[in-house]
């Protein structure tokens, strides 16, 4: 195996240890993480030379491998089931439930919103051009609303048919049906730290 090649295979496993670990834990130590993936603490600072470079690349990878594809399935449907992409999205986040809740928000939606952006922002048109999402509706509303049922539907006594009830029960405000959200603030962009391009309403 050549050098460059091995090195690769090393920052692979540092960022699927990474992952592993998110699962049963907040925030593991670069050591527990570097213990995990079988490198040294020296190997994982030379490919991640701090903690956000690597929890960059886990959620790049999140995104690219657990999340998009369930974006790109809904953006081919012919109807889009509202609560069912809800309930499988929060199926692969709230495997990650306990790191979404102890980093940075900012990071997480900027993570979310960049590495997503093309797939997402697509399913949300398509969504508004066909009736099914409202006219006001941003990425970063979205972002918020998951996080919420993340955070409630994940309990220990959170069940399928728990999870099932509340998506229904929320979901149904996403649609155009609802009265007009009140608009988010500049300060509340840049809490969120999302992009001036990526503020308010993606359509009129």
């Amino acid at each position: 195996m050549s050098q460059r090649r091995d090195s690769r295979a090393n920052a692979e496993r540092i960022v699927e240890a990474t992952r592993q670990l998110w699962k049963g834990q907040g925030a593991p130590s670069l050591e527990q993480i570097a213990a995990t993936a079988g490198v040294g603490i020296a190997t994982l600072y030379r490919h991640f030379p701090n903690r956000a470079a690597l929890e960059g690349a886990a959620f790049t990878q999140i995104f690219n491998d657990e999340i998009g594809p369930i974006i790109d399935r809904a953006a081919a449907a012919d109807q889009v089931d509202l609560v069912d992409v809800a309930e499988q999205l929060i199926a692969v986040i709230g495997r990650y439930a306990a790191v979404f809740t102890a980093i940075e928000l900012p990071q997480v939606t900027d993570e979310a919103l960049e590495t997503l952006a093309e797939r997402f922002l697509e399913l949300i048109r398509d969504g508004q051009e066909e009736g099914v999402l409202r006219r006001d509706l941003e990425p970063v509303d979205l972002f918020w609303v998951l996080r919420m049922l993340v955070l409630g539907l994940t309990s220990p006594v959170s069940s399928p048919t728990v999870r099932r009830r509340y998506l229904a029960l929320v979901m149904p405000s996403l649609t155009p049906e609802g009265p007009p959200l009140p608009p988010l603030t500049r300060d509340d962009y840049e809490r969120f730290g999302v992009a001036e391009e990526r503020r308010g309403p993606m359509s009129g």
